[in-house]
């Protein structure tokens, strides 16, 4: 007895354009004139398009239980949606991905602007010329430099400079950026400690290895410490700052590190 095909293999099977007799217990595709169409076994139809053309192209529906995964296919597949934000703020009910070569190794993500600059952010360091890319006017350029201020992102690309909105949704492309994080790993404190008084008018230094690290009550939940390094947590995510004989006011407690 053939085994059925799961949700997955069938969506990547209908972006591949196969229509012979595919459908399992909650998603069939099949054929309608020249369109290949997913449609779920109670007949709504999901996706369609014209996958054998020269260009290939397919409409979404916005809306649906199998919209994150047709979403995530679609992207891994090579498939980019140019007016998503739009057509969401717009309520219509379909919008359309065309068909985009991707360099071999490359991560599609179709993201807020804020994850872009986020991971950007975390590993821009470490990246290489090439790691990541951003799409503009339908061509991958490479990020040279990013800047984020005020709720504004400045993207600076080797064709021109973007202008971003935190919320705004960007097409890019990466490589191998997970691979370039490094856990930080911070002292775990011993439960027989004493917790630490923090008194207002304290600096608080940050020194030899040995030092207990002192932040105050009211900042532990977005600052970690560690030697010669602060985490904050933002609401564009992790920053970290590093190094020696640096300073920086935060909720007017003094953090300074003096090696």
């Amino acid at each position: 007895m053939k085994a059925a095909i799961d949700n997955i293999t069938l969506i990547n099977k209908f972006l591949k354009g196969e229509d012979s007799l595919l459908a399992n217990r909650e998603l069939r595709v099949e054929k309608a004139l020249d369109e290949t169409q997913l449609l779920t076994t109670q007949g709504i139809l999901l996706a369609k398009g014209r996958l054998t053309d020269h260009l290939p192209n397919i409409v979404i529906r916005l809306k649906s239980d199998y919209w994150e995964l047709l979403n995530q296919q679609a992207l891994d597949a090579c498939f980019i949606p140019l007016h998503l934000q739009q057509d969401q703020l717009d309520g219509a009910t379909f919008t359309q991905y065309d068909y985009h070569s991707v360099p071999e190794g490359y991560q599609v993500h179709c993201q807020e602007a804020a994850s872009f600059w986020k991971t950007w952010w975390i590993n821009h360091r470490k990246l290489q010329l090439m790691d990541m890319l951003l799409l503009c006017k339908k061509r991958w350029y490479p990020v040279k430099e990013m800047m984020c201020d005020t709720g504004t992102i400045y993207v600076k690309t080797w064709r021109e400079e973007q202008t971003l909105s935190i919320s705004e949704i960007v097409i890019w492309l990466d490589r191998n950026t997970q691979a370039h994080r490094q856990p930080l790993n911070y002292p775990k404190r011993s439960k027989t400690q004493r917790p630490a008084v923090t008194q207002p008018s304290r600096t608080h230094v940050l020194g030899e290895p040995s030092e207990q690290i002192i932040v105050p009550d009211n900042l532990r939940k977005v600052i970690k410490a560690d030697n010669n390094r602060l985490l904050v947590h933002t609401v564009l995510g992790p920053v970290i700052i590093e190094g020696q004989n640096l300073t920086c006011i935060l909720a007017r407690k003094a953090v300074k590190t003096s090696r």
